[in-house]
């Protein structure tokens, strides 16, 4: 038999392919003005979805694959995880209240925090309809009736619906953490802790539920299932570490973002508190100062953060997770076709040049 290999760029292509249609017709089940708030927020009014926007899609399809099931039966799942996470993303827009962040308008910025608000909940109400019934594309809501046998819910189960309900748990308590970081003290140890917590209640939970949710519907045992969370959850947070870097030192060019973009927020992103942990006082000046950050001050607040030794360290954090990561994979005993793919996305999500 002879195993066609993709790489991480053909994966996201076909895992856009195959969920998109499902989530438009999963959202187009919803009344107006739900429905014109989740369009907003999945960006369908700027064109096609670029392959970033399919990452976890395509976590959850070959995850599928990695078990011996067939990723068409993943859809329904791919489906839930991409409303998961754009309701946690319209609720953390909200709590932020930043604009420089996103290069297209927030829901709040458009619609008003409470409708964007109620088009959040809107979108996690329908992940959980998809969970429920196994179909993203069953009649629009309405009147309740007695539900009649369908083939796709049984395979949904009770096991997904807990999946889901403790991933949105985790991201819940995720967000009342970070809120915690932003109006709290700048304490160096207690702040790692923190940060490194809602990082994992976080990104490492959608990540996590995004591959459980494929192994489940794929027919894994529950040592797979298991093993493939792990696998997602410590990619989500070794993604975090990325990202975090990236928002102090990714080139303005590929990233459509300022230099030291979360250093002008004064975010306590993990290098900020990996930094603070290590003594470094100059970065607590800076982020406590009042007015405007100057470009000098940024200036002094990067170098204070590489010189503590937190970027090298935020660095080898993320290819110590993606260790972790790809041992998880292993111990799952996934197909070869599909670990090389996993593997494949894992290093596209976590790669960096800051």
């Amino acid at each position: 038999m002879v195993i066609v290999l993709r790489n991480a760029d053909d994966v996201l292509g076909w895992a856009g392919l195959l969920v998109d249609p499902a989530l438009h017709a999963a959202v187009g089940r919803l009344p107006e003005p739900s429905r014109e708030i989740a369009e907003l927020q999945l960006g369908w009014s700027d064109g096609p979805r670029g392959h970033g926007a399919h990452e976890r899609s395509a976590l959850t399809l070959v995850s599928a694959d990695a078990v011996g099931g067939d990723p068409h039966d993943a859809v329904p799942a791919a489906v839930m995880i991409e409303l998961v996470y754009h309701w946690a993303a319209i609720r953390r827009d909200l709590y932020d209240g930043d604009l420089s962040r996103r290069k297209r308008p927030t829901a709040w910025s458009v619609f008003g925090a409470q409708r964007a608000a109620l088009g959040a909940e809107a979108l996690l109400a329908l992940a959980f309809d998809v969970a429920g019934t196994g179909s993203p594309a069953r009649g629009a809501p309405g009147p309740f009736r007695q539900p009649t046998h369908d083939r796709a819910a049984p395979a949904a189960g009770s096991a997904t619906v807990r999946i889901l309900g403790d991933t949105v748990q985790q991201l819940l308590h995720g967000q009342h953490t970070a809120l915690a970081l932003g109006s709290g003290p700048t304490a160096g140890s207690d702040l790692l802790r923190d940060c490194l917590s809602s990082a994992e209640q976080r990104a490492g939970a959608v990540f996590g539920c995004a591959c459980a949710l494929g192994a489940r519907a794929g027919g894994g045992s529950l040592a797979q299932v298991d093993q493939l969370r792990l696998f997602g959850v410590r990619l989500g947070l070794a993604v975090q570490f990325t990202e975090d870097l990236t928002g102090i030192w990714g080139d303005p060019a590929e990233t459509g973002r300022p230099l030291y973009a979360d250093l002008r927020r004064r975010r306590r992103s993990l290098p900020v508190a990996a930094a603070l942990a290590a003594g470094a006082t100059e970065v607590a000046e800076v982020l406590t100062s009042k007015g405007r950050l100057t470009d000098a001050d940024l200036e002094r607040a990067a170098k204070a953060i590489e010189q503590s030794g937190a970027r090298a360290w935020c660095r080898q954090q993320a290819d110590d997770l993606l260790a972790q990561a790809l041992l998880a994979l292993d111990l799952a005993t996934p197909s070869a076709s599909a670990v090389a793919e996993l593997v494949a996305l894992a290093r596209r999500a976590t790669r960096h040049s800051t």
